[in-house]
């Protein structure tokens, strides 16, 4: 299979194209810059639109291959406005653009500041290159002085000064670094309402700040799809639910999802639910970046 074909196959989502995949893998030294070359033509005006389904698969491919030279136009994929982005990113992507964007880094911090001080960038993509920061810097690749340096200036600098996700991954990154210097501004961000009290509580950040502290490579043991370097593709993207087999549990997920309008009383299904679990409903998400964000009805509320 040449680089022409296996990018016909990538270009197709309706399942994933393990076989393409594998092919691309086993020739990488040819496809590489291939890749690359296909990811700037898509950034470009006028680029290619059909090509988005490769460039999502690429994506990925380039993480598993560690391959630097892709740092920077990727970094340029994740700054486009969240409605360009999703057109072939989708949601759940945010579960792995940190750890590819850090298994891919070339000891430039900047193309990741770039997307965490962009606005019109997708705030959870915003909040995971604050993570990549701090694995990058948790990994030896960046000093911990210029992550905090970075991450002080970003209490000031990071737009908008008001509730956004983004926050979210600043406090997440000041606490894998054990910053406790950077305390105050975490607090501070929490009076302000910056970070939102549906998302975590200021115990969770005392919480992860003490447990970095106490051992600063305790994030490097957190489980394998959380702050490690982005694996094989396949073995990886299988287990996404958009590419698991479809069967009748599909029908019964959309029947119990509790979004679905029914007449009967809707009982709190996410009492138990932490907000670094997988999302019930499904999507593959975790619960905080996916329906812990949204409202549930008054019913569903009487039963927490």
């Amino acid at each position: 299979m040449d680089a022409a074909q296996i990018l016909d196959q990538l270009s197709v989502q309706r399942q994933l194209p393990v076989e393409a995949l594998r092919a691309a893998t086993a020739d990488r030294k040819t496809v590489a810059p291939i890749f690359v070359q296909t990811t700037e033509q898509y950034l470009s005006v006028g680029g290619d639109r059909r090509a988005r389904g490769a460039v999502f698969f690429i994506f990925h491919l380039f993480g598993e291959w560690r391959e630097t030279s892709a740092y920077r136009p990727l970094a340029e994929l994740l700054r486009r406005p969240r409605d360009d982005g999703d057109a072939f990113l989708g949601g759940a992507i945010t579960e792995t653009t940190h750890r590819v964007m850090a298994a891919v880094f070339d000891g430039d911090p900047k193309p990741l500041y770039d997307v965490i001080l962009e606005p019109e960038a997708d705030e959870f993509i915003r909040s995971r290159m604050c993570e990549a920061i701090a694995m990058v810097a948790l990994r030896g690749q960046l000093p911990r002085d210029e992550a905090a340096r970075f991450l002080r200036t970003c209490y000031s600098e990071l737009k908008p000064q008001e509730e956004c996700f983004v926050w979210d991954g600043w406090q997440t990154a000041i606490a894998m670094l054990g910053l406790a210097e950077l305390r105050p501004l975490v607090k501070e961000a929490f009076a302000r309402g910056l970070i939102s009290l549906d998302w975590l509580e200021l115990k969770d950040f005392e919480e992860d700040l003490q447990r970095a502290i106490a051992d600063p490579d305790a994030f490097n043991h957190c489980p394998p799809d959380e702050f490690s370097l982005f694996g094989d593709t396949v073995e990886e993207l299988s287990t996404w639910y958009c590419f698991r087999p479809k069967g009748p549990e599909t029908e019964e997920r959309r029947v119990t999802c509790p979004y679905s309008f029914q007449s009967s009383p809707v009982f709190n299904q996410y009492k138990d639910v932490g907000r670094n679990d997988p999302c019930p409903c499904g999507s593959g998400i975790k619960f905080k970046k996916c329906c812990l964000t949204v409202p549930i009805d008054s019913s569903a509320s009487q039963a927490m």
